[in-house]
């Protein structure tokens, strides 16, 4: 297995690796961004702020360690009144102080920085020593946040392995890129089933109060603060890009190879992510496919049941339609096992996916039943149709890496797009709207009367009933007068000639009149 993880380098004499330096920034920036959360998010300020301060300092000078030197200077004396208002959080309550230094505070913090590094142009008792300031608030800070992004997508690069130590550090990696995309993930699918909300509760309840509805805000707050903190840090890091000659080197020959991803971090996100939906998955299969035979959950109905959970599994399955995609366009598969448990992964990935899709299509049936038919269910409907066929053919790419996908997903949006204009949607929401108003004696004449002439068919049978919506009598009626006026030949229709010989078969001039 060792052997096979030892990647086969692809042009190794114009390809330069990911610096440790970066990766380690990377890594102390997202547990910052989680200490971040942790210490703030719905707290008020106390004892966190002063920690949070020192905690970025660790983060700051442990990166920049071999370029920040102590000096006995103004850059270094700025550590007291920082660490000293950073305390009044924690020692005292005045709110006039605490807003007013929680501007002044990160002020000093930038000036500090920018001295110590000797990042500036200007002295500091220089009156445009304040541009030092604003370079260092919106140039550093803003100018480099795509770079963790970068240093991301190089990570996962295919390079060649220096054995147990160089797995696992790519093992860590893939754990990191795992916890953003998992906040998501879980928050989506507990969202969507509380039995499985409530099973997840029970796991994170030892860890303290957590909710779980919050893990998408908390997740775009730690990738903030951690993008925030990384290209400021990186800014002192490496200044220009002539002083970090790799970066040039990036941008030569070997840039073709950015697009391989390094298969065994990719094992480990694609792991993580089918065990929790592994999980999920036994949960479904043990009462939510009973539904069909009363099996939900107590004071639990069809509808709160779909309403809840369709959007969420819709926008699940997106999500891993998007990674499974990814994931086999450039991931690496060099070496047998390697690549035998690449395509496993991504082959239970296929299959938890169509279980959440098709979970996803039997809430949308539920909806519908309790709420009717319109084109935007319908349409829907058609698109999950749509997207377990492009999974059947991802499936069966995963394991015939020769074909192209682009060919046949392309050719089947192009038939199915056909096969919708010619499907007569609103012949069939006329058909299901009807069947639902048999069974339930509830009918939404308002959306029916807004169909098109190839739904009036079909919603004359409605006239042979004995308690016909009189508004949907009368609408027929004005469409029965409409349809019976003469039109130029050029514009012959058959839609419109096929509803204006059912409606001549009635007589509707009674019901004309509102009451």
């Amino acid at each position: 297995m060792m052997e096979d993880l030892k990647i086969v380098q692809v042009e190794e004499t114009n390809k330069t690796p990911v610096q440790k330096e970066d990766i380690y920034l990377l890594i102390s920036s997202v547990v910052l961004g989680l200490l971040f959360d942790t210490l703030f998010y719905k707290k008020p300020l106390g004892i966190s702020y002063p920690l949070f301060v020192i905690a970025f300092y660790i983060v700051f000078l442990g990166n920049l360690r071999c370029k920040v030197k102590f000096k006995c200077n103004f850059g270094w004396f700025l550590s007291i009144p920082i660490i000293t208002l950073s305390v009044t959080y924690f020692t005292g309550s005045n709110q006039i102080f605490a807003a007013l230094n929680f501007l002044i505070i990160p002020i000093l913090i930038i000036a500090q920085t920018v001295l110590i590094n000797e990042g500036n142009k200007y002295k500091w008792f220089d009156a445009r020593f304040i541009k030092d300031i604003f370079y260092g608030v919106f140039n550093r800070t803003l100018g480099n946040i795509l770079k963790p992004f970068v240093v991301v997508l190089s990570s996962l690069r295919i390079r060649k392995s220096d054995g147990k130590h160089d797995v696992l550090q790519r093992v860590l990696i893939g754990l990191a890129m795992s916890i953003p995309l998992l906040m998501i993930i879980i928050s989506l699918l507990t969202s969507a089933d509380r039995v499985f909300k409530h099973l997840i509760d029970n796991i994170v309840s030892s860890l303290g109060s957590i909710n779980l509805s919050d893990f998408p805000i908390q997740g775009t707050l730690v990738l903030l603060i951690s993008i925030l903190v990384f290209s400021y840090t990186w800014s002192f890091l490496k200044p220009t890009d002539k002083e970090c000659p790799s970066t040039q080197r990036q941008q030569g020959p070997e840039s073709k190879q950015s697009t391989i991803w390094d298969p065994v971090i990719s094992i480990t996100v694609m792991s993580l992510i089918n065990g929790v939906y592994l999980v999920f998955i036994l949960i479904q299969f043990a009462y939510m496919f009973g539904s069909v035979n009363n099996g939900l959950p107590a004071d639990f109905t069809y509808a709160e049941y779909a309403r809840r959970g369709f959007f969420e599994l819709l926008m699940v399955t997106l999500i891993n339609f998007s990674l499974l995609l990814s994931s086999i366009k450039f991931t690496g598969n060099n070496g047998k096992s390697v690549a035998r448990i690449v395509r496993i992964l991504h082959s239970l990935l296929v299959l938890c996916t169509m279980v959440i899709l098709s979970s996803a299509y039997l809430r949308m049936s539920l909806y519908e039943a309790a709420y009717g038919y319109t084109y935007l269910r319908v349409l829907t409907h058609s698109f999950m149709i749509f997207l377990f066929v492009l999974l059947v053919i991802a499936l069966y790419k995963v394991w015939n890496e020769g074909i192209s996908l682009l060919k046949p997903y392309v050719v089947l949006a192009i038939a199915a797009y056909m096969i919708l204009n010619f499907a007569n949607i609103d012949v069939l929401i006329a058909k299901k709207n009807i069947d639902r108003y048999m069974e339930t004696g509830r009918l939404d004449t308002y959306y029916l009367r807004r169909l098109s002439y190839d739904s009036i068919p079909v919603l004359v049978k409605l006239l042979d009933e004995e308690n016909v919506p009189l508004e949907l009598k009368n609408d027929l009626a004005q469409k029965q007068k409409e349809l019976s006026e003469k039109q130029a030949w050029q514009s012959f229709n058959l839609s419109r000639h096929k509803a204006g010989q059912v409606l001549s078969q009635y007589d509707l001039k009674s019901s004309e009149t509102m009451p």
